[in-house]
């Protein structure tokens, strides 16, 4: 009787890279990237969403979608068939950020900026190529976008996934940028000159900018904050929104502050 050949390893459409590899546990993956679906901008999604989303069958996405449900990580809502992130992932998500000491001693610092300079401040670390914030302020709660503990941005597109990418050693830094050119093409296509402009020019400021690339009325100056804790690279900024866009004032008034802060927490 012929050896039945074992079916490739279809792995999420965002991990293809691990296509094949027997190590790599295809059903948590699915189930991983299925919670990652759910954004405050798509807070309720039901099945037929999820498979569309995840390009997998509606009979997976149900087994999915069921079995997230049992353990607490997805509930149902009223619309019948919709679910929402359950109250078990927030449990997943305390143990780490309460090893991020350095959030306590930085607080502080970052309020007394954030109210001297009318601005926003975040940490921000690494999430695949998006910048997650741990730590964020402001010196008021007018805010359209969301800044929020939690909340990601584009690495290529904000000031502050620039300074992170100048926290890595060269190799790292050229991985991850090889990375976004192949993995999100239309983040390099529609960030990559003012990224490349920001890297090459970061030796001459000690700072990175963004000014209305992401949302038109938002604009940051940051810096590496080099290894905090867990040996996580890090990065900091400065944001402004509703105020007149302006590069040369980002680099020459608020990036000293912010660098003296820096110095402050390292």
């Amino acid at each position: 009787m012929p050896k039945l050949e074992t079916p490739p390893n279809r792995a999420p459409a965002s991990l293809q890279e691990y296509a094949g590899d027997k190590q790599f546990a295809t059903t948590l993956a699915r189930g991983m990237e299925l919670l990652r679906c759910f954004t405050p901008e798509q807070a309720v999604l039901g099945n037929k969403d999820l498979s569309q989303k995840l390009k997998l069958p509606a009979a997976t996405i149900s087994r999915l979608t069921y079995t997230l449900m049992c353990m607490g990580y997805l509930m149902p809502t009223e619309h019948y068939g919709k679910y929402q992130l359950g109250s078990a992932v927030i449990s997943l998500g305390h143990p780490l950020l309460a090893q991020f000491t350095l959030r306590r001693q930085a607080r502080p610092l970052m309020l007394e900026l954030a109210e001297a300079t009318g601005g926003s401040i975040s940490i921000g670390i690494r999430d695949r190529l998006a910048i997650l914030y741990i730590e964020t302020v402001r010196s008021f709660d007018k805010r359209i976008y969301p800044l929020e503990v939690g909340t990601s941005h584009s690495m290529a597109g904000t000031a502050i996934g620039r300074a992170y990418l100048m926290s890595c050693r060269p190799p790292e830094r050229e991985a991850l940028l090889n990375q976004i050119q192949v993995k999100t093409p239309q983040d390099w296509h529609r960030f990559g000159p003012k990224l490349t402009e920001n890297l090459l020019q970061y030796p001459k400021y000690g700072c990175c900018v963004s000014v209305g690339e992401v949302f038109p009325d938002v604009q940051a100056v940051a810096v590496p904050l080099g290894r905090i804790d867990r040996g996580e690279l890090a990065a900091i900024n400065c944001s402004f929104q509703g105020r007149a866009l302006d590069e040369v004032w980002l680099r020459e008034r608020i990036a000293p502050q912010l660098q003296a802060l820096a110095r402050q927490l390292t």
